[in-house]
């Protein structure tokens, strides 16, 4: 199947590492115009600066928000508004995974952190984002979920929960907006190699998973940019408001 993503813009939260960086610059590749949207500011130019190598400056937009903070996004939003009048498509990618706990020890104080950052966060940027793409003719919103928020897993209850809340999120929105030309669709890969993920996992647990996916591998950041870029594409205009769980592949 063909799918065109050519001068699209899209926006993507938590763009300025691991998976969100490689959304970014996949995306460009294939054509789109990109809002960075990141936490920090040296991500913000980093992120930017390899870019560049791959588009044109004016097609890049960058931006230090944290998804958490209302007025952060409604600001953010009203400035891409500004530069560019309409946003064809926006990722949510920005999330916070904590170490491995039991539900008996957790932090109250980091479980509202995760649901904050990777619930919370979702609601706002769909708030803000979704009436300037219905005002354009309609648009996508991918949701990047993760096979957690399917499958239980002993340690994840805060991560788990926050995902599995994203996954009905995305299927509201669908039934709230549909008839209004936007798309939603919820991504969930399994295991992937990102600094985050890196920082919370043993090698153990990492070689156990890869033991089970195809391939003997955990999943690669560049593994999710085909599917973000299909479902950012006219070609799947048809597709929304479902879950779509994504494993490793070989290659």
């Amino acid at each position: 199947m063909e799918y065109d993503i050519s001068d699209k813009i899209v926006a993507i939260t938590g763009a300025g590492r691991g998976l969100g960086r490689a959304l970014a610059l996949g995306l460009a590749r294939h054509g789109a115009r990109v809002a960075v949207l990141t936490l920090e500011q040296d991500q913000a130019e980093e992120t930017a600066a390899e870019l560049a190598a791959v588009t044109d400056a004016d097609h890049v937009h960058t931006a230090c928000v944290d998804v958490a903070d209302e007025e952060q996004v409604r600001d953010a939003v009203a400035a891409l508004d500004q530069r560019w009048g309409r946003v064809d498509a926006l990722v949510n990618n920005a999330a916070f995974m904590p170490a491995m706990t039991p539900v008996v020890d957790v932090d109250i104080a980091l479980v509202r952190k995760v649901i904050d950052v990777n619930l919370i966060g979702y609601f706002i940027t769909t708030k803000y984002f979704a009436p300037l793409m219905v005002r354009g003719g309609g648009g996508r919103i991918v949701n990047i979920s993760s096979m957690i928020g399917v499958q239980a897993n002993p340690g994840q209850s805060a991560y788990a929960a926050s995902k599995a809340g994203v996954n009905i999120l995305t299927n509201v929105v669908h039934r709230e907006m549909a008839d209004q030309g936007i798309r939603t669709v919820a991504l969930a890969p399994g295991l992937t190699d990102t600094p985050g993920m890196r920082a919370i996992a043993s090698d153990e647990y990492i070689e156990r998973v890869a033991s089970a996916y195809p391939g003997g591998r955990i999943g690669q950041p560049d593994d999710v940019v085909e599917f973000v870029a299909f479902l950012c594409s006219d070609a799947a205009q048809h597709l929304s408001g479902t879950l779509l769980p994504i494993r490793p592949v070989t290659g």
